[in-house]
């Protein structure tokens, strides 16, 4: 991929760590699996960059940030560059 190139059709799978967002936007930190390593001492979950939830046109704008330890599915705005992460969806588990 050349630099400036997006690829929005790669989607991620994360974890959330943290959803305390200082400018109170609804954005978490996700630990992408393939993309961020699960050592905490290499890459702090305050290293993570803030993902933005995306909704749908017809929300009535009421919404809440995934919580810790959910899954989440999304994408890099960013294409390559991984910095700019957007969720999509929820995965049910346990």
């Amino acid at each position: 991929m050349n630099d400036g190139e997006h690829d929005l059709g790669k989607r991620q799978i994360g974890v959330v760590e943290d959803r305390d967002d200082p400018e109170k936007l609804g954005r978490c930190r996700v630990r992408i699996f393939g993309v961020h390593t699960d050592d905490l001492i290499a890459i702090p979950t305050e290293d993570l960059p803030w993902a933005i939830s995306i909704y749908s046109v017809n929300n009535n704008d009421s919404f809440a940030a995934p919580k810790e330890g959910e899954y989440v599915f999304g994408f890099f705005l960013d294409g390559s560059f991984c910095q700019s992460p957007a969720i999509l969806g929820v995965i049910p588990g346990i």
